[in-house]
């Protein structure tokens, strides 16, 4: 296996000085200012409180009853949560350097209103697995004296006590494979967004093109245009779904084809596809776990979704994949192959009824199952199926017309193994989901917690402890949406499907399985 090499990403940030000034004032005419002699000011102000009966309050106590705002150190109490926290993804040449580069210190200054509003909106930085879940490597929360120190350095106009022009290095290294086995670009070559479409949502195909059985230890996604890609889902697919794929992509303009709740591939009954990982800006390599790989056989490709932005520009991109394979030796020393890592996906019903007294044809459930049906085939009918596996029937959310709306599901665990990584996913009404692990019993656990969903930041969520799942375990999974959070018009009873417009519920669970 090649070596993960770590790289440092810095940041610089800003100083400004407040002036505190204590001065006395006369009724006369107002004149020069004089300097004053601190012992007969002393004096005047302490024959006028002894003549209220008052006690002369010391500047420490002003301050504690905040008449004299204390000062943020930016040096001890914000800029560890920039080097911490924000820098990896705000550095120069980073994909948030294109929206706020905090490469010197005056660009926290000048930048200090905007971070404020944004770590007060919970909108910065970006992780929305809430504390209920489990420690998650990565992690770049803030705590919230960490938050309530950033809001009063904001508050106070961006003051800082280091130098102007002083470089910080992030805390966090940035991970990649050194010296991969195989780099991967798009088989059909850079794909051309445009501004039109503020938020482009592309399936591409990459293909390895691997004449032999291979085992992957590694794999790292490396955007080219780091300023408008936002994030990927990867999906491995056998050569039984070439055609389809291909079908889909030169039915779509362009290099690849839009996509939006999935890849659009039908299922099959021969082949295999199943979960690749992710990338979101910051993380690191997929690394699996010692003595597993992921098998890579000849006529494999990956469809990888990816999300443009497209605000300022849209540049063509050619971003690739990086692969890591075990050698020979190491293959040997194995025992001649490696386990397989495996995943789960414990998916629940997405039922949204209309408000009370929508008249829209659409709001019938059964027209809004037709029109699915007619637009994606076969998964059309999937609100039904999974009503049907989780014990439910339309008429239980019937009552769910003020535009909230909740779903549950408890799933058996297919087969016992350690848990490598979890995810969730749901679309643009999607307001919570959280996964529990044997609910309503002494050993109920918290897998996932998401209780503010944002679609635009969806995670693979690997944690730091040894938590084993055993086969029969119940998964819980709870979703719920609201239909004012659509920046669309939400039209219609909506149902789960692949469209912007549907909804989905659903988590993936990859486990690395025991095999004694």
């Amino acid at each position: 296996m090649q070596g993960i090499t770590f790289k440092a990403s810095t940041i610089v940030t800003a100083t400004y000085l407040m002036l505190l000034l204590l001065s006395g004032c006369s009724q006369d005419s107002p004149k020069t200012a004089q300097p004053n002699d601190p012992t007969e000011n002393t004096v005047e102000v302490e024959k006028a409180d002894k003549q209220e009966g008052n006690i002369v309050e010391s500047q420490e106590s002003l301050k504690e009853k905040h008449l004299v705002p204390e000062q943020i150190s930016f040096e001890t109490e914000v800029l560890p949560v920039l080097e911490n926290n924000c820098v990896l993804c705000h550095a120069s040449g980073t994909a948030g350097a294109f929206h706020m580069e905090l490469s010197t210190a005056s660009d926290a200054a000048v930048y200090a209103f905007a971070i404020g509003r944004l770590v007060e909106s919970g909108d910065m930085p970006p992780w929305p697995a809430s504390k209920k879940s489990p420690q998650f490597i990565g992690d770049h929360s803030i705590t919230s004296d960490q938050k309530e120190a950033v809001l009063k350095w904001a508050n106070q106009g961006g003051p800082i006590d280091v130098e102007p022009n002083r470089e910080i290095i992030s805390q966090r290294p940035v991970m990649t494979i050194n010296d991969p086995d195989l780099v991967v670009t798009s088989t059909n070559g850079p794909y051309q967004g445009s501004t039109d479409t503020l938020d482009d949502y592309r399936c591409i195909i990459f293909d390895p093109e691997v004449e032999e059985n291979k085992w992957v230890l590694a794999s790292h996604f490396v955007p080219d245009k780091v300023e408008v890609v936002h994030h990927g889902i990867f999906t491995l697919v056998s050569s039984e779904y070439r055609a389809q794929a291909e079908r889909l992509d030169q039915a779509d303009p362009g290099v690849g084809w839009s996509c939006y709740g999935g890849n659009g591939l039908r299922e099959q009954t021969d082949g295999y596809k199943f979960g690749f990982g992710g990338w979101a800006p910051g993380d690191p390599p997929e690394i699996s776990p010692e003595g597993y790989g992921v098998p890579l056989r000849p006529g494999d490709f990956l469809i990888i979704q990816l999300h443009y932005h497209f605000d300022y520009s849209a540049p063509p991109d050619l971003s690739k994949m990086l692969f890591d394979f075990a050698s020979t030796e190491q293959i040997e020393a194995n025992g001649g192959s490696f386990k397989t890592l495996t995943g789960q996906l414990f998916r629940g019903p997405a039922e949204i009824p209309c408000y009370e007294g929508d008249q829209n044809p659409l709001c019938d459930r059964d027209t809004a199952i037709k029109r699915t049906a007619e637009l994606y085939g076969d998964i059309g009918y999937a609100s039904n199926f999974f009503n049907r596996e989780c014990g439910f029937t339309p008429e239980d959310y019937a009552h769910m017309t003020d535009g909230t709306a909740m779903s549950s599901c408890d799933i058996p665990v297919a087969a016992t193994g350690k848990i490598v990584s979890v995810t969730g996913h749901m679309h643009e009404l999607g307001l919570s989901i959280r996964l529990t692990l044997n609910p309503d019993t002494e050993n109920e656990r918290i897998l996932l917690d998401i209780p503010d969903w944002d679609f635009q930041w969806q995670f693979n969520y690997h944690p730091v402890e040894s938590i084993m799942l055993k086969a029969g375990d119940i998964i819980r999974v709870d979703c719920a949406w609201n239909r004012e959070r659509a920046p669309y018009e939400a039209v219609g009873y909506i149902l789960w499907s692949l469209g912007t417009g549907d909804e989905m519920c659903y988590s993936g669970i990859t486990t690395a399985p025991s095999y004694d």
